[in-house]
């Protein structure tokens, strides 16, 4: 008498489950309240100055490419005389999901003075393609560009963000704003697996100084 085949077992999938349920949940929520403008200039004989921020938020672990999570775009109006501050009416940018021990949020936020709007187009696309984006410090002498994971693994400390520069395809984001003016760029990294509430201050100040506001954000990392 011929055996009968052993049926092969299908694969439990509880094991996967169980290993996807013990990430932690983490609930995200940036929040945006007010941009200081010590100086501005928005060229000769051309009045105040009209503020557009870009906001994003990515996701790594050093392993895995960055990948992008939230962006926003910001504009602040100046309806008094420089200095002052503009609120933002808090306008958040949240997100939910597991993480793993090892992963970490970035924030990139990138200052522009608006003018056709043409550069804010580009800018607000170039979030999508996080691999093409290469960041170093604005104060390091001899620059070593870095992919956002790696950049992302540097210990940031509340309230003080990181004066960044920003490549995008080998470019400077002065290029590829165009007719937009680019004023600086902005940049901080925590852990997803610590509870926080802290204040940030993210400077943004132009080479010629002409430009120097301060991004005032709250990062919020709950269960």
């Amino acid at each position: 008498m011929s055996k009968l085949p052993h049926k092969r077992k299908k694969p439990r999938t509880g094991a996967a489950s169980a290993a996807d349920s013990d990430s932690p949940r983490r609930k995200l929520c940036i929040s945006l309240e007010a941009l200081e403008i010590a100086r501005g200039h928005d060229g000769f004989l051309r009045g105040k100055p009209e503020p557009a921020l870009l906001i994003a938020a990515y996701r790594t672990n050093g392993l895995l490419p960055a990948s992008l999570v939230g962006r926003q775009l910001v504009r602040a109006r100046l309806r008094t005389e420089i200095p002052c501050s503009v609120g933002l009416e808090e306008r958040e940018l949240r997100y939910d999901a597991r993480f793993a021990v090892t992963e970490r949020i970035l924030v990139l936020v990138f200052a522009v003075e608006e003018n056709s709007g043409e550069g804010l187009t580009a800018l607000y696309a170039a979030f999508e393609s996080p691999a093409q984006l290469l960041i170093y410090s604005a104060s390091e002498p001899e620059p070593s560009p870095l992919a956002l994971d790696d950049w992302a693994q540097k210990a940031c400390s509340a309230p003080c963000g990181c004066p960044v520069e920003v490549l995008f395809g080998g470019a400077t984001l002065e290029k590829v704003t165009g007719s937009d003016q680019f004023i600086a760029a902005s940049a901080f990294s925590v852990a997803t697996q610590v509870r926080a509430d802290e204040a940030w201050r993210l400077p943004l100040v132009a080479r010629d100084a002409r430009n120097d506001w301060t991004l005032l954000m709250r990062m919020r990392v709950v269960a």
